[in-house]
């Protein structure tokens, strides 16, 4: 199998493009940072800037950008012939919802993390977000926005989805289920399965006739002595 460029869409342009592109926001671009101008105190210089990139920054959700980065990456392989996969949902389905994740994510975290300044005298000192984020907001929504495009070259509508969607989380259950305990089962269903009863409507079966008890033979009557005649 080797890549060709060719069988690219222009979905799949953008949804590649927009992979790399955050994938180079979020370890390479400051999410987050802090920065003063305040003199030394105690002795130690306190001045300066402090900044950290989205995957320093963000210790949880950045497992979810990564796995979006490594399916939108897969879906691109796919389509270019350089792997081959069997998949439960289309590849652009699954590019459009991690993708929409994604973006609701670094959404939320900039709204959760509002910048804020203060000035004191001539101390200056700033906290909040920079600019990396805003960049991986836009790459997450490229890919977003790609994956749709996806979506529509496969002609898969949202009822498709949902079908689908069963239909994975459906053969999840069965995977899930032990063959062990179903034969368990089964064999405690035969154990205790009643003995089944002849029906009631068979013929009985003959009874054996009485035993008579042989006859006894007739007595004789006593002999009668002969008469004497004069």
């Amino acid at each position: 199998m080797s890549f060709d460029i060719s069988r690219l869409r222009r979905a799949d342009q953008i949804v590649g493009g927009g992979a790399i592109a955050l994938f180079i926001f979020l370890f390479f671009f400051k999410w987050y940072g802090f920065s003063t101008n305040a003199p030394s105190i105690g002795g130690v210089n306190v001045s300066g800037s402090i900044s950290y990139s989205g995957w320093h920054t963000f210790t949880n959700s950045r497992w979810v950008w990564i796995i979006t980065i490594i399916v939108a990456l897969g879906a691109v392989a796919i389509r270019a012939g350089l792997l081959k996969l069997e998949l439960p949902l289309q590849p652009g389905v699954l590019v459009a919802g991690l993708g929409a994740l994604s973006t609701l994510l670094i959404l939320y975290r900039i709204l959760d993390h509002p910048s804020a300044s203060a000035s004191f005298g001539g101390v200056h000192t700033s906290v909040g977000i920079k600019i990396g984020i805003w960049l991986g907001l836009i790459a997450a929504g490229a890919l977003t926005y790609g994956g749709y495009l996806s979506m529509q070259d496969e002609g898969t509508s949202l009822a498709d989805v949902r079908e689908q969607a069963s239909q994975a989380a459906s053969s999840v259950a069965a995977s899930m289920s032990s063959p062990s305990e179903g034969s368990a089962s089964t064999g405690a269903s035969a154990s205790d399965a009643p003995t089944a009863s002849p029906p009631s409507d068979a013929p009985a079966s003959p009874a054996a006739p009485p035993i008579q008890p042989p006859a006894a033979p007739p007595i004789p009557p006593p002999a009668t002595p002969p008469s004497s005649e004069d």
